[in-house]
């Protein structure tokens, strides 16, 4: 081959070149930045604001979206990556969960990151994160904008302690069914309950339970009606509110109530007989975080009574209430 063919075949090879590399950067424009879609399941979540900050220093596009609380979570991502996103975050207050798609509409890769929520490194969760997500697709780990270039500074960083948990109280309303034996039956009753923080995941409660229905009782011809109030407190077993699922525990002492209204026979008099014990009581409880402080509940109490009220009309004991006692109830619970 001649020095004239082989220069223009060199220089029909560096035009080749060249237009590929045109056709790649101009196909690398028009797909514009990754786009990512960032999930919480409140709007001001910090660690989310924190996620979205540094996404958008690397160039990320981010898609902010609220959890709706009656979609799974995996179906919620499904939907996203389906709609163009290259991956979902979700950001839950000290944990993150990452899923990468894979290319098409199905989710190729996930990984779940987390912090301790006291000890104050969700900035730490945030840059990890990130970190995990730009090597998973691939991306170079410079900025979107250049940094400016600064005179180094040597310094000494001392890294300030961990913040001291914060206290916690809770407040919660309840509905549900009492049933006792000594022919009493089941009645329902609603209750109000506030809880407490003492140390670590010991704290103590108060609560109180007020009948809905009232227990009838057939008697020589005539009905007496009793209701029964209960109130009183004692020590709680709580982790501080994080999961999604968790449960608690209690245990104490109630002071019982039951007030008997009726006739012994349907031409005589009415009386009225009122009687007070105490009974100790033990509870557990299954808890669904539903929003940020907000939490539904699932209770199940149980005990017996140590002075057992008696209930009696015209000199005879008709019924008693107390040894033993188990209540369902179901409410809802906010946290302070």
């Amino acid at each position: 081959m001649s020095g004239v063919g082989r220069a223009g075949l060199r220089a029909l090879l560096l035009a080749l070149v060249l237009t590929i590399d045109w056709a790649a950067a101009a196909a690398a424009q028009e797909r514009g930045p990754v786009r990512v879609a960032l999930l919480a399941t409140t709007p001001d979540d910090p660690l989310a604001g924190r996620i979205e900050a540094e996404l958008r220093a690397l160039g990320f596009a981010v898609d902010r979206a609220a959890i709706p609380p009656d979609v799974p979570i995996d179906e919620v991502v499904r939907r996203q990556i389906a709609a163009g996103a290259r991956a979902a975050v979700v950001a839950d207050g000290h944990r993150t969960d990452v899923w990468i798609g894979d290319g098409g509409d199905r989710v190729g890769l996930r990984q779940e990151l987390e912090v301790d929520e006291a000890s104050g490194l969700q900035s730490i969760l945030a840059l990890r994160t990130v970190e995990f997500l730009r090597i998973s697709l691939g991306l170079a780990s410079e900025p979107a904008v250049a940094p400016i270039e600064r005179s180094p500074v040597v310094a000494r960083v001392v890294a300030p302690p961990p913040p001291e948990p914060a206290r916690w109280l809770a407040a919660d309303v309840s509905s549900g069914v009492l049933a006792s034996l000594g022919g009493l039956g089941v009645v329902a009753v609603a209750g109000i309950s506030l809880r407490a923080q003492l140390a670590g995941v010991v704290g103590a409660e108060i609560c109180a339970f007020f009948p809905l229905t009232d227990s009838v009782l057939a008697e020589s011809g005539g009905q007496v009606r009793t209701s029964v109030w209960l109130a009183g407190g004692g020590v709680l077993f709580a982790p501080r509110l994080g999961r999604r699922v968790s449960v608690d525990a209690a245990t104490g002492a109630l002071a019982v109530f039951v007030r008997a209204t009726g006739t012994p026979t349907p031409a005589g008099p009415g009386v009225t007989d009122e009687q007070t014990g105490v009974a100790l009581y033990a509870r557990a409880a299954l808890r669904f975080r539903v929003m940020q402080r907000l939490v539904l509940r699932l209770d199940v109490l149980g005990g017996g009574a140590v002075r057992r009220p008696v209930i009696s009309v015209a000199g005879r004991d008709v019924a008693s209430w107390g040894p033993p006692f188990a209540a369902g109830l179901g409410g809802a619970e906010l946290w302070f």
